[in-house]
């Protein structure tokens, strides 16, 4: 299975993935933990130049850049993992590109998708998890983390947008995003989530 977490900044999304990666290899899973953008030596390296406060570019360029790292990802790490017959945990996807770039950028959604077609490769998520805490909390964790990175410091009013997209596509894809309050403690959460991941398997084996 190919599960993917989505979320503002400060939604616990990292915290979310591990406590689900222990609980999947207890059970005896093989489980492949990634992140977007980066995932692999490329990947990452056009991370950094993203994410880098110094760094000026325009909002296509911006789009550009992670379907970049996109297609590198899917090809050399989901892929091939999924090949494998390992459950792949993602730290964001296409959604995020959606959101930020689609939504937070103002690019539209179909223009990113357009971008980012051939880079998934029809690789889509069978379940995202849409990680969803109140503004003044996400922005809490996120400064206790120190210097905010160059996406982190665009501005409430991009933010807002940004969570606004996530909502939209939410709601558009109820059979495949499902949204999680993370207001709650973290294993209250992952025990919502891991009973989620233990429907889609039994209904995976019934199709099998």
């Amino acid at each position: 299975m190919f599960i993917t977490f989505e979320g503002m900044d400060g939604a616990g999304k990292t915290t979310q993935i591990r406590l689900l990666q222990e609980r999947l290899e207890k059970a005896g899973e093989r489980v492949a933990v990634t992140r977007e953008p980066g995932g692999n030596a490329l990947a990452e390296k056009i991370r950094a130049l993203l994410l880098d406060p110094e760094s000026e570019m325009d909002p296509l360029t911006e789009a550009y850049l992670y379907a970049a790292a996109r297609a590198e990802h899917v090809r050399r790490v989901i892929l091939p993992a999924l090949q494998r017959g390992e459950t792949v945990l993602c730290d964001r996807y296409l959604d995020s590109s959606l959101a930020y770039q689609g939504y937070g950028r103002g690019l539209g959604e179909e223009t990113v998708r357009r971008i980012n077609a051939q880079a998934v490769a029809g690789c889509l998520p069978d379940r995202t998890y849409l990680l969803r805490v109140p503004e003044e909390a996400a922005a809490r964790r996120v400064g206790a983390r120190g210097q905010r990175d160059r996406i982190e410091s665009a501005g409430e009013a991009f933010l807002r947008r940004v969570e606004a997209g996530f909502c939209r596509l939410a709601e558009r894809e109820p059979a495949r995003i499902l949204a999680v309050d993370a207001s709650g403690t973290a294993e209250e959460i992952a025990r919502r989530i891991a009973e989620d991941v233990a429907k889609l398997q039994t209904r995976e084996t019934g199709k099998a």
